[in-house]
């Protein structure tokens, strides 16, 4: 039997003025993920998948609604406990790598516990040990420039994991990298979905996906129109 959500949204709706116009991002969404969830969000452009992992992932407050992450309303934390909160329980992974290009590949995935009390030579470790994980332990002093796409992509998935966070989001991690490379990254994910139990949550345009996940969630037009459980992809 599952336990709390890690994350609950309830009837959230995110609406923007563009002069007279009211444009409805989301409107009226609600959705639970569980510890361990492979989740994948699809939807057209437009339909609102990216605002909703941006509320999701608290890089956006929602216009009404309430956004919960461990049972905690996020409504009572300021932003600076918010930022804290995403420190220390959140991971991100961005289409456009978002790396720093004259920092090397280890100096990139350590740089998200600068302002981290602790041991820099523990996460300058951990930073070595999670990029041979992502099997880039032969790049650890290689600038973004001297890097393949998928190989930055690599390199962000170590960044994420930096300080161990519970949930991992994924925006297009797929869109600059050819299919090949793509399923590749994505196969890495779900190994660490599976052998660490992290939980994914993945927005993309690429219905490919779909086959891993364990929630399917179908957008269009700000409402989740689908959701689908299943036991998500075992690779072959």
């Amino acid at each position: 039997m599952k336990e709390a959500p890690v994350i609950e949204i309830k009837n959230v709706k995110k609406y923007y003025e563009l002069g007279e116009v009211t444009v409805k991002a989301l409107d009226g969404v609600s959705l639970k993920i569980f510890e361990g969830d492979f989740v994948v969000i699809v939807g057209p452009s437009g339909s609102g998948k990216s605002t909703l992992m941006h509320i999701l992932g608290t890089l956006d407050h929602p216009t009404t609604g309430d956004v919960l992450i461990d049972n905690e309303n996020l409504k009572t934390l300021d932003e600076w406990e918010l930022a804290m909160l995403r420190r220390k329980k959140i991971g991100f992974i961005f289409q456009s790598f978002n790396l720093i290009p004259t920092l090397n590949a280890l100096e990139n995935v350590v740089i998200p516990t600068e302002p981290l009390p602790g041991n820099k030579e523990y996460f300058e470790d951990r930073g070595i040990e999670l990029l041979k994980s992502v099997k880039l332990g032969d790049r650890l002093l290689h600038k973004p420039d001297e890097l393949s796409g998928g190989q930055r992509q690599r390199v962000s998935i170590a960044r994420s994991l930096i300080n161990n966070p519970e949930i991992i989001f994924a925006d297009e991690p797929t869109g600059n990298l050819d299919s090949i490379t793509g399923k590749q990254i994505v196969d890495l994910m779900y190994d660490l979905n599976q052998k660490e139990n992290k939980t994914f949550v993945l927005v993309t345009h690429d219905p490919s996906l779909l086959d891993y996940a364990t929630k399917r969630v179908f957008i269009l037009d700000g409402k989740i129109t689908k959701v689908e459980e299943s036991k998500g992809k075992k690779r072959t």
